[in-house]
């Protein structure tokens, strides 16, 4: 029974890694851009610091959070990125800022994608997040503003752990 139990657990292992070397082998496939055009419908890896100049490049994305025990949320926010790839968005109570509050995992999407040509870019960040003290805020220089109406006196930041984009050519 011990033997058994032995052999299909080192069956599942190496089963695991063979798996796990084909994905990384596939990952190893999406390479950082080069100067040379590429083939439509490439994928391509963005370095870090392409992935900050897009992030700065633009004022709207969406946040990821854990909203209830059952459910994921995805919602559009207006934000400030910072030089390091931290991003800053003002929130009123609710979830957004429960998730803060607890400071879970979440992750901030933005992208610019071009349907008529099958084309675009996408950055991922993913870290904490977390509700700025009223000291941390009063020193703020640069103020996101949201687009939609209501009380947002609250400001939330994520503290990037891991930065990362594609381009789509």
């Amino acid at each position: 029974m011990l033997t058994r139990m032995l052999t299909s657990a080192v069956t599942n292992a190496r089963r695991g890694l063979i798996e796990i070397a084909g994905s990384i082998v596939d990952r190893d496939d999406l390479q950082p851009l080069s100067d040379a055009a590429g083939v439509p419908g490439d994928i391509h890896r963005l370095s870090r610091d392409e992935c900050l100049l897009l992030l700065a490049s633009r004022t709207f994305g969406r946040y990821a959070h854990v909203e209830s025990a059952r459910a994921l949320a995805v919602v559009p926010v207006n934000y400030v990125a910072h030089p390091d790839g931290a991003i800053l968005f003002r929130s009123g109570p609710g979830p957004k800022l429960s998730a803060a509050d607890r400071r879970d995992v979440v992750a901030f999407q933005v992208d610019d994608i071009d349907e008529a040509k099958h084309t675009g870019w996408s950055v991922l960040v993913t870290g904490r997040a977390r509700r700025l003290s009223h000291h941390e805020a009063r020193e703020l220089v640069d103020f996101p503003q949201p687009w939609a109406n209501g009380p947002r006196y609250s400001y939330v930041l994520i503290e990037p752990t891991r930065i990362e984009g594609r381009r789509l050519t």
